[in-house]
């Protein structure tokens, strides 16, 4: 048994040196890349606490790149103040230096706050790791838009990074009440993140982004957006709208979440629920715009055309320079029209003059809106909803060789 624990002595003994051996051969290493193998090919024989010890050296390396970088950026500012020569830097090496730095840190912190081997948890790098790090977290958004236009998944993972770097335990004790910077950049790793189908990260940024001021709503459809992407069968549908609705009952006057419940509604063909939530919201907000305009919709749907013209004429008279909603009452006249024109030729196929002089009418009027529509429409971005319904009016009421309607049929092309 002796003979066992001075073995067992001598191998604890042998692994300690070799993991010294380690320590003092990063440290005697200048380039990061050459620190980093070496390490990597050790990992599985050395202590936590050295473990600790060669990240350090790799945070060192990094961090020097890093400073490096900065003095010539600084240096350059000053240049050009006094108009003189200004130096060129290594952006990408700074911006990977950063990263790297950050990556480093956290496994360095990891192993440092592990039990030593008296079972004790003393870090001994946190404090100066943390208070060097942090600051230079925000080359990480500079890093997000470098890469914008050049690697779009290079700059979402600097950008996540960037948010999600806020909520290391390596920085638990920096003051991040003053990041200004995080709602709205995670507001773009979210959107970054729901392209990439990335949802589990999507919906986290975006609660994050939800707190925004300025993208806090965009954040919050973003969100639903995610939701709904996930949707795959029946009862994922009414199990998401049943959380809306509980979302919803906490802030009735969020219209973006009543919105959503409403679409879902029209969409699981559950039409009582959604005549409900509008009876509810319009008895509450007669003159709500959201609540008039789907209340058209449905009207549309239902091919009621009188009831959705007098929906939508009202959430109009709210929003008057909408272009959806004024294209949407020209096409119920022209749905009206087409409609009369069928019932009046049923008969004998023919269309009665009188009846016909009542129809062109109509037309003239879902013309009036679609006009207005397209006015309304400066950057064409509805036109899908009006350029055909105006042309196919014109066409009903003038004749294809008419001015207009030779002029609606280019808004078609």
């Amino acid at each position: 048994m002796k003979k066992l624990t001075m073995l067992a002595v001598a191998v604890m003994c042998g692994t300690s040196a070799f993991a010294q051996d380690v320590y003092k051969q990063l440290s005697k290493i200048k380039d990061y890349n050459e620190a980093y193998n070496l390490l990597k090919g050790n990992l599985g024989s050395i202590s936590s606490e050295e473990k600790a010890k060669c990240y350090n050296v790799l945070v060192d390396l990094a961090y020097d790149k890093v400073v490096k970088e900065q003095a010539t950026i600084t240096s350059n500012q000053m240049a050009e103040q006094m108009g003189t020569k200004v130096e060129p830097y290594d952006t990408v090496g700074l911006y990977n230096a950063v990263m790297l730095s950050l990556e480093n840190g956290v496994l360095c912190d990891q192993f440092d706050n592990e039990p030593n081997l008296k079972g004790k948890i003393k870090p001994k790098f946190h404090s100066s790791n943390a208070n060097r790090l942090y600051p230079i977290r925000f080359h990480l958004i500079n890093a997000g838009i470098y890469y914008q236009a050049i690697d779009q998944d290079l700059s979402y993972k600097f950008l996540s990074t960037y948010v999600e770097s806020d909520a290391y335990p390596l920085f638990k004790e920096q003051d991040r009440s003053k990041d200004n910077n995080l709602t709205q950049i995670a507001y773009y790793a979210a959107r970054d993140a729901y392209l990439l189908k990335d949802y589990n990260k999507a919906e986290y940024f975006a609660d994050i982004a939800s707190n925004d001021a300025d993208y806090g709503k965009e954040a919050q459809q973003l969100k639903l957006a995610v939701m709904q992407a996930q949707l795959k069968t029946h009862e994922d549908s009414v199990n998401y709208v049943n959380k809306l609705k509980e979302i919803y009952a906490k802030d009735e006057t969020n219209d973006v979440i009543f919105s959503t419940i409403c679409s879902m509604l029209l969409a699981t063909n559950d039409k009582a629920g959604m005549n409900e939530m509008m009876n509810a919201k319009l008895a509450k907000d007669p003159n709500n715009f959201t609540a008039l305009a789907l209340l058209g919709q449905l009207n549309m749907n239902e091919r009621n055309w009188d009831g959705a013209i007098e929906a939508l004429q009202k959430a109009a008279s709210i929003e008057s320079t909408n272009p959806a909603v004024v294209a949407s009452i020209g096409n119920c006249y022209m749905y009206k029209a087409q409609e009369a024109a069928e019932k009046a030729a049923a008969k004998t196929g023919n269309i009665a003059p009188a009846a016909e002089k009542v129809i062109i009418g109509v037309y003239e009027q879902a013309i009036q809106y679609l006009e207005k529509a397209r006015d309304l429409d400066v950057k064409s971005e509805f036109k899908n909803v009006w350029a055909y319904s105006l042309y196919t009016c014109c066409y009903r009421a003038y004749g294809p060789d008419d001015a207009k309607t030779i002029a609606a049929e280019a808004y078609t092309k």
